[in-house]
């Protein structure tokens, strides 16, 4: 179980104050995959790190499975599994195996224990057959499920992810959700991304943060009954606060997706059930995270990878 109680955290940046996290409130259970999303600077890899103990919040509380992940920072840690995309993770000249069997040896496990261990991790994660290749020649989605596998070693009741399936093709992509969502029935998985498509797909729960506040969370149905319906509009140049709903331009006219109760001059060309992209859109600004100011919409979606 994660436990997130009004957490901040603030950092300076080039002499100006940054509030990367403002107050963050929320739970995620047993059995659970909570979907953590938001623009580039909405605070959700800082979020990550402060559960994985890696920093230290400014204010309030986070606890996993029952333990302060400051108070008790090293009982935490052995608690976790987390799995980044950084390519640093891995020895790029040892084999996939090797490197399980390393990494399994420095959280306590014999050599009879850390090769065995190594084993059943590729078989479950369906990398056996490439178990003796170098991990330089592993292709991200190899990579990412050799990453899926290091975060189990020690067998933890949380996994904590980011952007897991960032830059796979979309066949290794599907099959990796399928192993994710085997985890999620006895273990607490929280992920980050901005695929909504993965995170409507998997998410049992979805947390949204905007400019390092918390503004909607709830099951996907949930939040995409909170907008509604959708309809298409065709219409001419729109004006800013309309940019972010742009689908596609059609004929010199653009295509907007916008909420059914929302006024837009155009022609309707249809009504469709909101997506998770939708909800995304609707409550959220485009944000620079350069800057951390709003650009005003736009974008064209640009965000949904």
């Amino acid at each position: 179980m994660i436990e997130v109680d009004k957490i901040s955290k603030t950092f300076r940046v080039k002499g100006k104050e940054i509030r990367a996290l403002d107050e963050i409130s929320f739970q995620v259970g047993k059995g659970e995959i909570c979907g953590l999303v938001g623009h580039n600077g909405a605070g959700k890899t800082t979020l990550i790190k402060i559960l994985s103990t890696l920093i230290v919040p400014d204010a309030g509380e986070a606890r996993v499975e029952n333990h302060d992940v400051v108070k008790e920072a090293n009982l935490v840690r052995k608690l976790l599994g987390v799995m980044t995309v950084s390519e640093r993770a891995f020895y790029y000249r040892l084999t996939g195996m090797e490197n399980l069997m390393f990494f399994a040896s420095i959280r306590g496990l014999s050599l009879s224990e850390a090769r065995s261990r190594a084993k059943e991790l590729l078989e479950m994660v369906g990398l056996l057959e490439w178990k003796d290749i170098p991990y330089m020649k592993y292709s991200t989605g190899m990579a990412r499920k050799l990453a899926l596998a290091r975060a189990l070693i020690t067998d933890p009741p949380v996994i904590l992810m980011d952007e897991p399936t960032l830059g796979m093709d979309p066949i290794s992509s599907r099959e990796f959700r399928r192993l994710v969502e085997s985890l999620g029935r006895n273990r607490t998985v929280l992920m980050t991304s901005h695929n909504m498509v993965e995170v409507e797909d998997l998410a049992d729960r979805v947390v949204i943060l905007n400019r390092g506040k918390l503004i909607a969370s709830g099951s996907p149905r949930e939040l995409k009954e909170r907008v509604g319906t959708m309809k298409l509009v065709r219409t001419k140049m729109p004006d800013s606060r309309l940019r972010k709903y742009i689908v596609s331009l059609s004929d010199q006219y653009f295509i907007l997706r916008v909420p059914e109760n929302m006024n837009v001059e155009g022609d309707e060309v249809s009504r469709e059930p909101a997506t998770l992209e939708d909800v995304f859109v609707s409550l959220t600004d485009e944000v620079d995270s350069t800057t951390n100011r709003s650009r005003g919409g736009g974008g064209w979606r640009r965000w949904a990878s």
